[in-house]
Order: structure tokens, then sequence, then C-alpha cells
């Protein structure tokens, strides 16, 4: 049994005495080479991650700023799309009075144009009734023929009075009922315009 200690402890002395032949170094003691390598590597580390610091910082700040600026952007974009939607909306509620108006306008002028095509044939007829009162006392065919000229004449300058009162009537309502039209027409170009 006491073979094997010796034994144990010859190998033990062989290792340390045996030259290594790759670096003439002996093979039972540890290299110091790879403790200083292994020193270097633990030293190196720490400045690999001093120096990778900046760039994640970099990179944090890169991100932020792109964060900052996409929300801004956005906020800018939702408060332009809320003020065209306002504006349209704005718009729309002005176009709608403006048709209101002009609906307004040209009601009241076909009554003006009713009341007064009433108030035509209205005369027209009481004219018609005087004239036939006078041809029914006529004494003579002179008096007949003068009668009916008086009345034709009388019927056809009342006739062209009221055409010509009409038609300025028409062209005034047409005028009036279109300038809410027109004015909102205007503000859609200015809008449009506005918008480019």
């Amino acid at each position: 049994m006491k073979t094997p200690v010796k034994t144990r402890a010859a190998q033990a002395s062989a290792r340390k005495v045996t030259p290594n032949t790759a670096g003439g170094k002996k093979a039972g003691t540890k290299s110091a080479a790879p403790k200083a390598a292994a020193r270097k590597t633990k030293s190196a580390k720490p400045a690999k991650k001093a120096a990778a610091s900046p760039k994640v910082n970099t990179m944090n700040d890169t991100i932020e700023s792109m964060t900052a600026a996409s929300n801004e952007a956005l906020k800018e974009g939702f408060e332009k799309t809320l003020k065209s939607v306002t504006e349209a909306t704005n718009f729309q509620k002005e176009t709608v009075d403006a048709l209101i108006e002009s609906s307004t306008i040209a009601g009241k002028g076909i009554e003006t144009i009713n009341s007064n095509a009433a108030a035509y044939a209205k005369s027209v007829m009481e004219e018609g009734v005087t004239t036939s009162k006078k041809l029914a006392t006529a004494k003579s065919v002179q008096d007949l023929f003068e009668i009916q000229s008086d009345y034709t004449k009388t019927a056809m300058d009342t006739y062209l009075a009221e055409l010509n009162k009409s038609s300025d009537l028409i062209s005034e309502l047409f005028k009036e009922s279109l300038k809410p039209l027109n004015a909102r027409v205007s503000a859609a170009v200015d809008l449009a315009q506005a918008q480019r």
C-alpha cells in the first residue's frame, strides 16, 4: 500500500521536473500567461462597457428624440385635422344658412309675383266687365267699334306694362335669391385657395 503513495508522490515530482515540450514550462504548474490574459480580458471588458455606454445613450437619445418628434407631428396633424373639420363644419353650416336665406328670398319674391299676377287678373276682369257694360249701352255700330278699340288698346298697354313689371320682379328675384349662394361660392374658392 505504500507503493501507491510513493507513486503519487513520484508522479507529482515527475510532473514538476518534466519540461513541457510546447513552451519549456513545467507540466504541473499553471502558466502565468493565461492569468495575465484573463486579467487583460477582465480589464478590457469594463473598457468595452464604458465604450458601449455612450453608444447606448446615443441610441436611447435618438429613440427618445424620434418618439418626441413623432408625437409632436401626430399632435400637429391631429390639431390640423380638427381645425379642418371645424372649418368644414362651419362652412357647411354657413352654406345651409345661405340656402335657407336664398329660399326665403325666392319665396317672398314668388309671393310678390303671384300677388301682382292676381292683381293684374282682377284688373283685367274688372276692365272686361266695364267694357261689356259699355258695349251693352252702345247706340250705334260706330260706338261699338270705338269701345272695342279703346278696350283693346288699354288691355294691350296694361298687358305690356304688367309684362315689364313681372320681368323686372323675376330678374330682381333671381339676383337677390342668388346673392347668398354667390357669396358661398366665393367663400368656397377662398377656402380652397387657403388650403393650398
